[in-house]
């Protein structure tokens, strides 16, 4: 436990530093933490969490085109169809992204983990919200 405040390169020194090349600060878990740029970021009230990775610890492979599996739907607890939102959110026709309900996405993340392809769909679908709302 730390303080609120506490930036995240102190907190990481006080563990005894990162072993290798670190790639990587996430704030929460795997699948809805969000990426921080910066050591310097500070914990706030709803940090619950970190992750360090490694540069082997990443996955770099590059996004390619949808291979309309559906898997990202299948894997969908909502029952959304993330393959739309995301294909509409990358090219910026958020007007029909939301015929496909953004909204109810509950972010797990579990369309981009499942995606063969690669695609950042939670983070197509998180675009899609801040664009709507």
């Amino acid at each position: 436990m730390v303080r609120i405040g506490t930036p995240v390169r102190q907190i990481l020194e006080e563990c005894g530093g990162f072993q290798g090349d670190l790639a990587k600060v996430i704030f929460g878990g795997p699948m809805t933490g969000v990426s921080q740029y910066s050591l310097d970021v500070p914990v706030i009230k709803g940090t619950s969490g970190f992750l360090f990775l490694s540069r082997d610890e990443i996955d770099r492979k590059e996004a390619i085109s949808c291979i309309r599996c559906s898997r990202c739907i299948n894997a969908c607890p909502v029952n959304i169809m993330p393959n739309m939102i995301g294909l509409y959110s990358e090219k910026e026709r958020f007007d029909l992204a939301k015929k496909y309900d953004p909204f109810d996405c509950i972010e797990c993340g579990s369309c981009s983990y499942v995606c063969p392809s690669k695609i950042p769909l939670l983070h197509l679908i998180r675009l899609a919200k801040l664009k709507l709302s």
